[in-house]
C-alpha cells in the first residue's frame, strides 16, 4: 500500500513539475510555445522609407521577432513649391504592443554639420558609438541609429533635410548587421524626402 501511494506521489509530483515548467516556458515565449514571426510584407513598409522591398529586407534584419508588425505612415508637412521651407514626415513601425522603429524627416538649417549631429544623436547613442558613412553632406550610424543631413535647397539658404532612423528595440543580429540594415533603411528613407520635397541640390545619397 505504502508502494503504491509513493508511486502516485511521485507520479503527481512529476506532474506538477512539468506543468510549472510548461507555464514558465510560456510565458516567457521560449520553444514549444514561442510565437511565430509575423511577416513583414513589402507592400505595407511605409512608403516614406522609399523602396518598399528594400525597406522590408533591412527591417527583417534588424528588428525583434513579433507575432506580427504595424506601419503607421504619416505626413505632417508637404513641400509644396520653392518658397516652401517645410517638410516633414515620420513612420512608426509596432509590434507585440511595442514601437520598435521611428523614421523621421524634416527639413532643417543649421550652421555646422557637426551640430546636427549632435543634435539627432544625442537622445540615442553617445557620440563616440557612430561612426560616418557616405551620404548627403553628412551621414552617421550606430547600432541603434542611423541618419543623414541631405541637401535640399540650392538657392538661396542652405537648407537641408534631417533624415533620421532610430532603432527602438532590436532583434539578434550581429552590430555591424544591424548598423548597415539601419544606415540602408536611412538612404530609402533620404531619396524618398530629397524626392517629395522637391529638392533642388544633389542629394548626394546612393540608391
Amino acid at each position: 500500500m505504502a508502494s503504491t501511494r509513493t508511486k502516485a506521489l511521485i507520479a503527481g509530483g512529476t506532474a506538477l513539475l512539468l506543468c510549472l515548467v510548461g507555464g514558465v516556458l510560456y510565458a516567457l515565449g521560449l520553444p514549444p510555445f514561442e510565437d511565430e514571426r509575423g511577416e513583414i510584407k513589402d507592400a505595407a513598409v511605409c512608403k516614406t522609407l522609399g523602396g518598399s522591398a528594400g525597406a522590408a529586407d533591412a527591417l527583417r534584419k534588424v528588428l525583434p521577432g513579433e507575432s506580427s508588425y504595424s506601419f503607421d505612415d504619416q505626413v505632417m508637412h508637404r513641400r509644396i513649391d520653392d518658397t516652401d521651407r517645410t517638410y516633414e514626415t515620420s513612420c512608426f513601425v509596432n509590434g507585440g504592443e511595442k514601437m520598435l522603429l521611428v523614421a523621421t524627416a524634416e527639413m532643417v538649417g543649421y550652421d555646422k554639420a557637426e551640430e546636427w549631429v549632435e543634435d539627432v544623436v544625442a537622445n540615442a547613442s553617445a557620440p563616440s558609438e557612430v561612426t560616418s558613412f557616405q551620404a548627403g553632406d553628412k551621414a552617421v550610424a550606430s547600432e541603434r541609429i542611423a541618419a543623414i543631413y541631405v541637401p535640399c535647397r540650392d538657392e538661396g539658404p542652405r537648407e537641408h533635410l534631417s533624415v533620421v532612423v532610430e532603432l527602438k528595440r532590436r532583434g539578434d543580429a550581429a552590430d555591424a548587421e544591424v548598423r548597415d540594415g539601419l544606415s540602408s533603411l536611412a538612404r530609402g528613407a533620404a531619396l524618398f524626402a530629397h524626392r517629395q520635397a522637391k529638392c533642388d541640390a544633389p542629394a548626394k545619397v546612393a540608391g
